[in-house]
Parts: structure tokens; C-alpha cells; sequence
């Protein structure tokens, strides 16, 4: 069976892991990148057109016809090839991909997923604005509960555009900008700019979650989920993944609910009470979902066999620390004192 990758996050160890452990798979990537380092470990591998330059679903089924694909397991265009997968059915080729187009764009919009999440105690007080004073009168609806606000696009991806609006001053964005705070009245200021040059904006205020980060990661089989764990974000180089976790239940029934499939991500975020708040679904691979495999999570074989129909539950149970820089894992000793094993 041969199954294509397209452009997507961090597939280069998924890919290694698949090539390993199953090697009856034929497997091919393909990236915009000509010299993306998934080309070293893929047996087949092929460069992408760059955005804008094509028609890509069209591309993307022409190519998977040529190349003689049985299964495209979709990243880049997600929504766009789900509303083509009637085509790909009719030649003869699986569309893999997380969610019918509705859900996807859903998913991808921020205001919709929250609107749609409304009444989840796991959701943060949630804002969509589009104005200057709607944006203004956001800040202050979060502020009566005694909560710092911040904002961010309805769209977007690697926290592009975000803000923490606690700055004590409105020089403190320009003196530590990789602190992303900032007052809300000179943002109000810039908002308003815009909305007299004729430019409209589409944000989202809500509370600011500053504590632990951990994302769940899932793979499902058309709303089964077949594998789950929780990593949590330590700090900047120590992540802890767990197949028990209070996270695992809500997650999965988000996958039920939204009929998802395949590799999944959903991030969630801890408030300044340390209870739980959800940021958002990812129908993709988070970037480090790979580290799910080093400690003897099969993530990777499991999305693979779900693409060729062979995925069986994981029921593991694993608690580990990883050294997310190091590539290392630290596991406990007999003795209860911590060892390292590379990964």
C-alpha cells in the first residue's frame, strides 16, 4: 500500500517510525521545501508547488494519480481536499483527512469553535470583537472577574498575533516585544487606526491562562479513539507524558462530538486557580506528538495503521519526563531515582 504525506508539521519523526516499524507501508512525503528534512527519511519523496502558484487540490489529485497513491493522508489544504474527496473516492484513492470541510473551517476559526463550545466548563471566557470599542468593552468584561485578558487573531497558528494586555506601561511591549504584553489602550489606539483606513479586524479577548500548558494527543479512527496521551509543558525543555490524565476523557469526547479522525491535537492551558481551560483543536500532528513514540507510545504506527485499516486501541500506561532539547527520556530506576535513555 502506498500512503503520501503531504506539507504538514513536524513530519519528519512520524515518518522515520513508520519507515521502521512498518516496513510493508510505501510510504512518500512531499514538502514546499525541496530540502525539508523529511526528504532524508522518506522513501519517496517529492517537492511541493509553492502557495499560490496552483490550484493545489487539483494538484494534489493529479499527483496522487500519477504516483499511483492507494491513500493521501491530507496536512496542508485540509479543508479544501475534504471538499474534494468524492473525487478522490472515484479514483480510487482514501482520503485521510481529520473532519468533513464544515468542521474543519469550524475548527480553524476560533470565534466559531467557541461559540460552539459555549456552556463547556473547560472554556475560558471568550470574546470574539471586531471593532475598537467592542474590543475595549471585552477587556473590561474579563476584568470584573479579577482575570487579565488577552487577545488574539480568530485565526492563526504558532500564537501568531497574540497578546497579553497586562503591560504596566506602554513602553514595556517595545522593550521586551518577546514578552508579548501590552496596555490595552495603545492597542485599542492601533484597532481604531485601522478601522479608519477601511481595514477590518477579526479578534478574540479572553482570559489570560498562565499556567501549565499540556497538549492531548489522539488518534482516532472516524470518532474511535484508538490512542491518547497528555504532555505536559514543564518548562522549556522538560515535557510529562501520561496515558492517565483527567485531560484524556474531555479530549476524546471532543473527538466523538466533532466526528474527527486520524492524528489529532487539543491544547489546553490551566487558569490562575490551576483548573484546566481549553485553547483549541489541531486537525494535524502537534509537533511534538512524536515524542509520544520515544517513550513507547506507538503514536505514529497507530495513525499509520489506521490509514490501512489495522489500528487496535492502546491501553498502555505510561508516565515519563522527556528532555524535549536533549532528545533524552527519563525513566524511573528500581530504586525510584531517575534514569536517562536516549531516545
Amino acid at each position: 500500500m502506498k500512503i503520501w504525506f503531504n506539507q504538514s508539521f513536524s513530519l519528519r519523526n512520524v515518518i522515520a517510525r513508520i519507515v521502521r516499524d512498518r516496513p510493508s507501508i510505501s510510504l512518500a512525503a512531499s514538502a514546499i521545501d525541496p530540502s525539508a528534512p523529511v526528504r532524508d527519511v522518506a522513501p519517496h519523496f517529492w517537492p511541493e508547488p509553492r502557495r499560490g502558484t496552483v490550484d493545489y487540490g487539483e494538484w494534489v489529485l493529479s499527483t496522487a494519480i500519477d504516483r499511483n497513491v492507494d491513500a493521501l493522508v491530507a496536512g496542508r489544504g485540509r479543508a479544501a481536499l475534504a471538499r474534494m474527496e468524492d473525487r478522490f473516492r472515484n479514483a480510487g484513492i482514501a482520503l485521510h483527512v481529520a473532519g468533513d470541510a464544515r468542521t474543519l473551517d469550524l475548527l480553524d476559526d476560533k470565534a466559531a469553535f467557541a461559540e460552539a463550545m459555549k456552556g463547556d466548563p473547560m472554556l475560558a471566557p471568550t470574546i470574539a470583537v471586531r471593532s475598537a470599542g467592542a474590543f475595549m468593552r471585552a477587556v473590561e468584561v474579563i476584568g470584573t472577574a479579577g482575570a487579565i485578558a488577552c487577545v488574539k487573531p480568530i485565526t492563526g497558528v504558532y500564537g501568531a498575533g497574540y497578546w497579553t494586555l497586562n503591560a504596566a506601561g506602554p513602553f514595556d511591549h517595545l522593550a521586551d516585544p518577546d514578552a508579548r504584553r501590552i496596555m490595552p489602550l495603545p492597542y485599542a489606539t492601533a484597532l481604531q487606526e485601522m478601522e479608519d483606513q477601511g481595514r477590518s479586524v477579526a479578534l478574540l479577548v479572553m482570559e489570560h491562562l498562565p499556567g501549565l500548558e499540556a497538549s492531548v494527543d489522539l488518534v482516532a479512527r472516524r470518532s474511535d479513539v484508538m490512542l491518547a496521551a497528555v504532555r505536559t509543558k514543564l518548562d522549556a525543555n522538560r515535557q510529562r507524558i501520561e496515558t492517565r490524565h483527567a485531560l484524556i476523557p474531555h479530549a476524546a469526547g471532543l473527538v466523538r462530538r466533532f466526528g474527527l479522525h486520524g492524528a489529532i491535537n487539543v491544547q489546553y492551558k490551566r487558569n490562575r486557580d490551576g483548573e484546566w481551560r481549553i485553547l483549541e483543536i489541531n486537525t494535524r500532528a502537534a509537533g511534538g506528538a512524536s515524542y509520544c513514540d520515544a517513550v513507547g507510545i506507538p503514536f505514529s504506527t497507530t495513525w499509520a495503521d489506521v490509514v490501512t485499516g489495522n489500528a487496535q486501541p492502546f491501553h498502555g500506561e505510561v508516565d515519563a519526563e522527556v528532555v524535549t532539547v536533549m532528545h533524552a527520556v527519563r525513566r524511573p530506576n528500581q530504586n525510584g531515582s531517575a534514569g536517562t535513555s536516549q531516545a
